[in-house]
């Protein structure tokens, strides 16, 4: 079976950039692929140099007679699943506005107010408060420098 993408000037530009800038790297490997196949280059020759199987170039080029760009946008489903519901996060969030706590107070109060334990360590719990506007500072276990220096008579 001929593996064949004919392209438009419009659409090399828009997988040119889809390559170079788009957020997840195996929608920038099938953007290049494309590339390829649009300017003649065999499959198995495009799945050596990207380093991926010759039948996903083959399923790159069908995503994109079917479905154009969101063909190969959508097939995007790597990354872990989130351990902390929308719900626990927001709990949180209200919890950290109401007053200052510590990160580890915090997730007492989480765990108390849903009735169960957070699915997840609390470093956790702090970069999803991150990822909403919240910044936390190292607490200080030692005195300051000046305050333990001996005064001179």
């Amino acid at each position: 079976m001929k593996c064949v993408v004919v392209l438009k000037a419009v659409e090399e530009v828009t997988l040119q950039q889809m390559s170079i800038n788009h957020r997840h790297r195996d929608t920038r490997t099938r953007a290049a692929g494309l590339l390829m196949l649009g300017r003649g280059l065999k499959a198995r020759a495009i799945a050596a140099q990207l380093g991926v199987s010759g039948q996903s170039v083959y399923n790159w080029s069908h995503a994109w007679r079917e479905r154009g760009i969101c063909g190969l946008m959508g097939a995007h489903n790597g990354g872990r699943h989130a351990l902390l519901t929308e719900a626990q996060i927001a709990v949180a969030l209200e919890i950290a506005r109401a007053e200052a706590l510590t990160l580890g107070g915090i997730a007492q109060r989480v765990e108390a107010a849903l009735n169960e334990p957070l699915p997840c360590k609390i470093e956790t719990l702090g970069e999803a408060l991150k990822r909403n506007g919240f910044s936390f500072k190292r607490n200080r276990y030692a005195l300051k420098k000046s305050a333990t220096r001996k005064r001179s008579p």
